[in-house]
């Protein structure tokens, strides 16, 4: 068996380097394995006197360690077990410290988890300026903390306020950024790694170079000073615990853990932070964070029926509203030329300041220089005919949401493009079938629906029509990948999957308000089952109106297990849509949001009954898990835990359960359909089981099990 790290000898001025390629996998990881080889290393080879320095380098391009085996975090049992995993990967890393000779970890490429826990075990290390080099520790995404040193070496190299920031965010930084804050000690180009790489370890071997290299380390003693350390640490918690909202033990234990650190010796911090890892690593959250990983790999490789791709490289846009603008944004940020349509200049010019606008997001985030902006701004041109668009590999209509209008311009388009062009549809609701019924040549056209905004939601949902044709849905949902976009692939089902499953639970919760309950209390108990936003502050940023004619186009589908709210009418008709009027059911005065007086006053004459917090939460979930045991069972999506990681990415469903089918499985099937009997008895025939959960029940099957 080929083993997995390299040392090679040292040349003549005493160099070695220390090679690592896993053989036989796409990226290198710190299995059990590896990790038994680097301790065979420091046993053996890496004690040649010969050797004056070492250097780490991947021989794997875009990766250096992409972090430890979550396959082997998943298996952990106990706290006893994590706590061992812990102290083995602590002690390993601090004997690499001990080397009696400058080691220098040169990353090109993921520097994550573990293997920047290895970098930081280094006496220095150097980055390229390549886009995939990312450096960070992501373990808190995974319900996790560092547990190889990361929490306790890296605020003593870039001070308190950075180190928690990446931790407990989990956000990579660039090599540029690690630079900058002093995480790396040096930035060279990609194309000339192995020369800049060989005179940077030449000044390490030097006294003088190696004191010159340390001396910018000390810029950090501030975070030691107990006020200023405070500080940074209430800071950090209120922003974490806002995000968090109690739900997430690694936050927590990562606070603490911070807090009880930090000012003594190393050694006493590697215990306290094995003791931290081993609280949260057994956890369920740990257990659902991790599928949700596992789920996302999966989707990435997915490539629907195996049919061949074709790379789809200049596109163009119809429609330059919102979300034309935003598409096309997406699109010239991942490299494709785009042409951006519309009937007027004036809506043209709206289509560029909304890709500037999200443009100038990434600008103050740091994460874009500005003469970057520039060059991604100018793949886009717009036009009011169809010039250009004879160029075009994939098109993408994003017109009013209106049958008819779609019909017309898709017909319209068609006779523009290329044959073997592909046309996409951007529908939220629409039958794609029943758009395709207007062309001909069916079989390149396909549903692709980016949900808004297109910057911020992750999720994008291919709709294959009953022409459409494997190879046409296979190419789109490369494209999708090459967006860095979550993609699944569904059927032609009114709704699709995530506005199927989203929209009865949005009714849902208005006919609890027509019932007596508030909306306010609704909210305030959705968001503490983990939900990002309440049903009505969510109906605020999507608009009343436009919630509520998707919620009456399903009725129309679904009648009579989904009967709209005619609540939701009476604020139309008052003029209270949300945000973009000015208020909905609240208002809005920058992050903070109040009740509205307005919504108040035309709610004041309903008057109901007491309703406990957990029926109300029932009926709200309960209706979505039917709806979507529906959507398995019609085959609108073929897998259970798709279907989960679709609804994390679409409408922000708790992460820390794992998926709203993952919760099902955890609360207990039996209890869930004896639940939704009772309310069937109490309130309605929506709450009918679905033929499905029966079986699963009777049968003691579960989602994932089986």
């Amino acid at each position: 068996m080929m083993n997995a790290l390299a040392l090679l000898p040292p040349d003549e001025a005493g160099i070695a380097y220390l090679e690592i390629d896993l053989p036989g996998e796409a990226v290198n990881t710190l299995s059990a394995s590896v990790m038994a080889e680097l301790d065979a290393l420091l046993h053996g080879g890496l004690q040649n006197p010969s050797i004056r320095a070492l250097v780490v380098v991947s021989k794997k391009p875009g990766v250096f360690v992409a972090g430890a085996d979550i396959g082997e975090i998943e298996a952990i049992l106990n706290p006893d077990d994590a706590y061992g995993k812990s102290r083995q990967g602590q002690a390993l890393f601090s004997r690499f410290a001990a080397l009696p000779y400058p080691t220098i970890a040169a990353i090109d490429g993921a520097c994550l988890g573990g293997g920047l826990e290895w970098a930081l075990a280094c006496a220095f290390r150097v980055a390229t300026d390549h886009e995939k080099t990312r450096l960070g520790l992501p373990e808190a995404t995974l319900g996790i903390l560092p547990g190889w040193g990361g929490t306790q070496r890296l605020p003593r190299l870039i001070g308190l306020a950075q180190a928690l920031e990446m931790i407990l965010s989990g956000k990579p930084v660039s090599g540029a950024k690690a630079e900058e804050i002093g995480l790396v000690d040096a930035l060279v180009p990609h194309e000339f790694m192995a020369e800049r790489v060989r005179e940077f370890t030449g000044r390490c071997m030097t006294r003088k170079g190696r004191a010159r290299l340390c001396k910018r380390r000390g810029r950090h003693l501030a975070g030691r000073i107990w006020p200023v350390r405070t500080l940074i640490l209430r800071k950090a918690g209120e922003h974490a615990r806002r995000r968090s909202k109690g739900h997430y033990p690694a936050v927590e234990a990562i606070l603490s853990l911070m807090e009880s650190t930090g000012r003594g010796r190393l050694e006493q911090g590697l215990e306290r932070e094995a003791r931290a890892f081993s609280q949260v690593a057994a956890t369920s959250v740990c257990r659902n964070l991790i599928g949700l990983f596992h789920i996302g790999q999966a989707l990435k490789k997915e490539r629907g029926t195996g049919a061949e791709v074709r790379e789809l490289r200049t596109a163009a846009v119809l429609g330059a509203g919102v979300m034309g603008g935003g598409i096309a944004w997406l699109l010239s940020r991942h490299g494709y030329p785009v042409r951006m349509k519309d009937i007027a200049w004036e809506a043209v010019a709206k289509g560029f300041a909304q890709a500037a606008d999200y443009y100038g997001q990434l600008v103050k985030l740091h994460k874009l220089k500005p003469h970057e902006v520039s060059l991604h701004m100018h793949r886009i041109s717009g036009t009011l005919d169809y010039s250009g668009f004879a160029s075009a590999d994939v098109v993408v209509e994003a017109v009013v949401e209106t049958m008819p209008v779609k019909k017309a311009v898709l017909a319209e388009v068609e006779k523009a493009v290329r044959p073997d062009a592909v046309i996409c549809t951007n529908t939220s609701a629409l039958p794609v079938s029943g758009m395709a019924s207007v062309l001909e040549h069916p079989e390149r056209f396909v549903g692709l629906h980016f949900f808004n905004p297109v910057n911020r939601m992750p999720l994008v949902e291919v709709i294959a029509g009953e022409a459409t044709s494997p190879g046409t849905v296979a190419s789109v949902v490369a494209l999708a990948h090459a967006l860095k976009k979550t993609t699944v692939v569904v059927k032609d089902r009114p709704g699709f999957l995530v506005n199927r499953i989203l929209i009865p639970y949005l009714n849902e919760a208005g006919v609890l308000l027509q019932e007596g309950v508030g909306f306010e209390r609704i909210d305030r108990l959705v968001e503490a089952f983990g939900m990002p936003m309440g049903p009505f502050a969510l109906a605020d940023e999507t608009g009343i109106d436009v919630g509520y004619k998707v919620i009456q186009e399903l009725e129309a589908a679904f009648s009579p297990r989904l009967q709209a709210a005619p609540v939701l009418d009476r604020f139309i008709q008052a003029g209270l849509l949300g945000r973009k009027s000015g208020g909905g059911f609240y208002r809005y005065e920058g992050r903070k949001r109040m009740p509205n007086p307005e919504a108040v006053r035309l709610l004041e004459h309903i008057r109901g009954g007491d309703w406990s917090d957990g029926e109300i939460v029932d009926r709200l979930v309960l209706t979505m898990l039917n709806e979507a045991a529906m959507c398995l069972e019609e085959e609108v999506i073929g897998r259970a835990d798709y279907l989960d990681m679709a609804l994390v990415a679409g409408i922000g469903f708790p992460p820390f359960r794992g998926g709203l089918l993952r919760y099902a499985d955890d609360r207990g099937l039996s209890g869930i359909v004896q639940a939704m009997e009772a309310l069937e008895q109490q309130r309605g025939a929506r709450f009918r089981p679905c033929g499905l959960l029966r079986r699963m029940m009777e049968e003691g099957r579960t989602f994932y099990g089986g």
